[in-house]
């Protein structure tokens, strides 16, 4: 392993969405933002939490039964102890009707904790989603068996990011990161997603992105790359280019 604590983060959702994919099987939820694109679409940033939406009609009691019988089960744990985790401190800070969080410490020899944090949210009536399995290079890392579970597609995701560009009150250069990643690298069509994101998103996105600083995202995403990503990104040259296409991109997609 390179980076140990994302790695290990890495294989504990890898861990807990295979068991909650079995827990879930028929509802509709659907695993969004960083993790979505890390194992579905080979972003090469990696991501501490876990983020997903399921629709409300799934009562609170149902996510928290799956959720809690995965991160107390014998077999999480066993898949970390090869990698020192001894044990895992579990709270609830959130469960309301319209979020659900889970706080998990992977607590290694020593005491130390590696944070990460598994969420659930209720805020859409309809979740799109596609099924499939993780990237199968990503599996073959961590010696993982396939498994199918359910995510977004990447123009869903693409559109996601926009509308989280285009909020006022986020300044996270990770969105600006990943929407490139969608948009030049998997690729999506810009018109796929000027079908789903609304217009005046799109404008204050484009907006948004000529705000950002390579300070931006030297603090907020480089320390999460890989480490080949990581050695291209050290010139700020490289996240100015990033930048001017995804914003180029943007404006295209304004008819």
């Amino acid at each position: 392993m390179g980076n140990i604590s994302l790695e290990l983060r890495e294989l504990f959702h890898l861990g807990f969405l295979r068991q909650l994919s079995q827990r879930l099987q028929g509802r509709a939820y659907a695993v969004k933002g960083g993790i979505c694109l890390r194992f579905f679409y080979r972003s090469p940033r990696f991501s501490q939490d876990m983020d997903l939406d399921i629709l409300p009609r799934i009562g609170m009691k149902t996510a928290q039964n799956a959720v809690d019988s995965i991160l107390e089960s014998r077999s999480l744990l066993a898949l970390l102890n090869p990698f020192g985790v001894t044990r895992l401190r579990i709270t609830r800070p959130k469960q309301t009707e319209t979020t659900q969080q889970w706080k998990v410490g992977m607590v290694l020899s020593g005491e130390i904790t590696l944070p990460t944090k598994v969420e659930f949210s209720r805020r859409r009536t309809q979740i799109p989603y596609a099924a499939g399995i993780p990237d199968a290079e990503l599996l073959g890392r961590y010696h993982l068996v396939p498994f199918a579970t359910q995510f977004y597609d990447a123009a869903q995701m693409a559109a996601q990011k926009v509308a989280a560009l285009a909020s006022p009150s986020r300044h996270a250069v990770r969105d600006l990161f990943d929407l490139h990643h969608l948009l030049f690298s998997v690729p999506v069509k810009p018109e796929e997603v000027a079908q789903i994101a609304e217009l005046d998103s799109i404008e204050r996105a484009a907006e948004k992105v000529g705000r950002f600083t390579y300070q931006d995202f030297k603090e907020q995403v480089l320390p999460y790359l890989t480490e080949t990503l990581m050695a291209l990104y050290r010139v700020p040259a490289s996240f100015e280019k990033l930048k001017g296409e995804a914003e180029e991109a943007l404006i295209r997609m304004v008819p």
